[in-house]
């Protein structure tokens, strides 16, 4: 593989990383200034993993992720919709009571020896 390949094809994952670290971070309600702090690196070096001119270092995307309680996952490959339904529906999950939890449970067990 040619040098120049490679560099762009890095390049490339640092935006879509940085992408997805900005979605991230709106969400949770952060201004890059707030997080960074948070996190404990600069301002410019956030914004530089955002923009994709910097990759980000597995100890802090690790910080990033337990600081935002998002996965990995998220942060390396985005968000999906099957994403999106397991949060809403761990929610409710996590709103019910002992009981109907169990009930609900049963029922996704059930489910689940049925595919």
């Amino acid at each position: 593989m040619k040098a120049g390949v490679h560099m762009r094809e890095r390049k490339n994952i640092n935006l879509e990383v940085g992408r997805n670290i900005q979605t991230a971070r709106e969400q949770a309600g952060y201004t890059q200034d707030a997080l960074s702090e948070r996190m404990g690196i600069t301002p410019n070096h956030l914004s530089a993993i955002e923009r994709g001119v910097s990759g980000i270092s597995l100890e802090t995307l690790s910080r990033l992720c337990r600081l935002l309680g998002v996965s990995a996952d998220r942060i390396l490959f985005g968000s999906s919709v099957a994403d999106a339904d397991a949060q809403a529906l761990a929610r409710c999950l996590s709103e019910l009571s002992p009981s109907q939890r169990e009930a609900a449970r049963a029922l996704l067990s059930a489910i689940a020896k049925m595919l």
